[in-house]
């Protein structure tokens, strides 16, 4: 029957309006969505554009520290496979005897 309505459209976005409701009233803001509608859902837009800003900056900050493994480059055929032909061999004080 109706069960297909419930999770589709304006149905499920007036859900989550009525969660994030809910959610906002429990952590101490003054907000009711049956008393003031409007308030409710500018609220709840304002939320949403703070998550994408925030998931943004999140992934932003990820890429600057990490890099993009899918970009262009390719990469030294040392880092592909793990290994080198490099021997070095050091002391008990950690200076380099043999090697680079």
């Amino acid at each position: 029957g109706d069960n297909q309505y419930r999770a589709s459209g304006q149905a499920l976005e007036f859900k989550q309006l009525n969660i994030h409701a809910w959610e906002a009233f429990e952590k101490g803001q003054d907000i009711h969505m049956q008393a003031a509608p409007s308030q409710a859902e500018l609220l709840y837009k304002e939320f949403k554009v703070k998550k994408e800003k925030l998931k943004s900056h999140m992934k932003d900050a990820i890429m600057e520290k990490y890099g993009n493994a899918a970009s262009e480059e390719e990469l030294p055929r040392e880092l592909l496979l793990g290994q080198s032909e490099r021997e070095v061999e050091y002391d008990r004080a950690g200076r380099i005897i043999k090697g680079q």
